[in-house]
């Protein structure tokens, strides 16, 4: 008998009451940040997006030529380059907005713009999904601003009538997770009093 209980049979009987993770149980709910809104009418065109990760920085002491390793401060890799990939509208509409954001942030006509530094009322939720499409786990991205709104191709003389995509990408400070009855869509008005009158 092994001694281990990491076996097909356990495997099995695991997976059965855990089940896995799939690709497309995933939305992103609501991005708000300087004067945009996105809500889910508009979210419901994002193809693609990516869970945020953590780590930990590694520091290193020697003593007598030998290297210890110590955990430093927590950073947020690529938070500066949180990437959104979104089916465009036939009109443009989406992107246009994303586009308006940028300009809001800094006009090159003006040279003004809103370029102060987010705090937590600029946000992008996300939320992993089971498979009735009920929340799991949301994580919520604090002090969100937009860095940029991709290029799209197309191709006049060998177009095939292809559905058209781009990217956006937002920069953020940190991310906070919590688990269902904890949800910032269910408290807005105790971590934002100001929310009711800014969504209407």
């Amino acid at each position: 008998m092994a001694d281990t209980t990491q076996t097909i049979r356990n495997f099995y009987d695991k997976a059965a009451i855990a089940d896995f993770a799939r690709d497309y149980l995933f939305r992103v709910m609501m991005i708000r940040t300087g004067t945009m809104f996105l809500g889910e009418d508009e979210l419901v065109y994002v193809k693609s997006a990516t869970l945020p990760g953590r780590d930990i920085e590694n520091l290193t002491t020697q003593y007598m030529g030998m290297t210890f390793n110590l955990p430093g401060i927590a950073t947020y890799p690529n938070s500066e380059a949180f990437t959104l990939s979104f089916y465009c509208d036939a009109n443009s509409i989406l992107r246009e907005r994303l586009i308006a954001e940028t300009r809001a942030v800094f006009n090159d006509a003006t040279s003004t713009g809103t370029y102060n530094t987010p705090d937590r009322n600029s946000f992008i939720e996300l939320v992993q999904l089971d498979k009735k499409l009920n929340p799991v786990l949301q994580y919520t991205l604090y002090g969100a601003s937009i860095r940029s709104v991709g290029e799209m191709d197309f191709d006049i003389a060998e177009g095939t009538g292809t559905i058209k995509s781009f990217d956006a990408t937002f920069a953020y400070h940190f991310f906070e997770t919590k688990r269902p009855g904890e949800f910032i869509t269910n408290n807005l008005n105790n971590a934002f009093p100001n929310i009711n009158a800014f969504l209407g």
